[in-house]
């Protein structure tokens, strides 16, 4: 089978999946992953583009909204919301790679399954693959917010 230039086999691709439960519905599961990420990532020099520089998370909660790593004196822009549906699914598309990242919050009978899938874009070089050492940190967040420990992370 031929293929244009550029374009890569799916099946070849890098990618990384990961997924985790937690005990907190589907529409809670999202805000955390979004609104307080900046709670519950925790900050460390293979975390981060510019560990350097004391960086938070944050997310723009919205469609077009951007995630962003943020400094005392700036930030970088990581990626771009393309598709933002609270609950139920969030992608957002590298801007420092040439990743694509599909997030679903898939409701359990004991909360929400929240997978990852982060992979290279048709036509993309490089893809940092970090979510399979990341999504675990979500879990004692949540937790916490089940039985009312609400100490964020700093």
């Amino acid at each position: 089978m031929n293929r244009p230039a550029g374009a890569a086999d799916r099946s070849e691709r890098p990618e990384a999946r990961a997924s985790i439960d937690v005990g907190v519905p589907p529409a809670r599961a999202f805000e955390a992953f979004t609104a307080e990420i900046s709670s519950w990532w925790i900050p460390g020099p293979i975390n981060y583009f510019d560990a350097g520089r004391s960086p938070t998370m944050h997310v723009e909660t919205r469609l077009g909204g951007r995630v962003l790593e943020v400094y005392p004196d700036g930030e970088l822009v990581i990626a771009e919301i393309t598709r933002w549906e609270p609950g139920v699914r969030l992608t957002y598309r590298g801007v420092v790679d040439d990743s694509q990242t599909d997030v679903t919050f898939e409701p359990t009978t004991r909360g929400t399954r929240v997978h990852v899938h982060q992979y290279l874009r048709d036509g993309g070089e490089r893809a940092f693959l970090f979510w399979p050492n990341v999504i675990g940190w979500l879990i004692p967040w949540c937790d916490s917010q089940v039985i009312g420990n609400h100490t964020p992370r700093r």
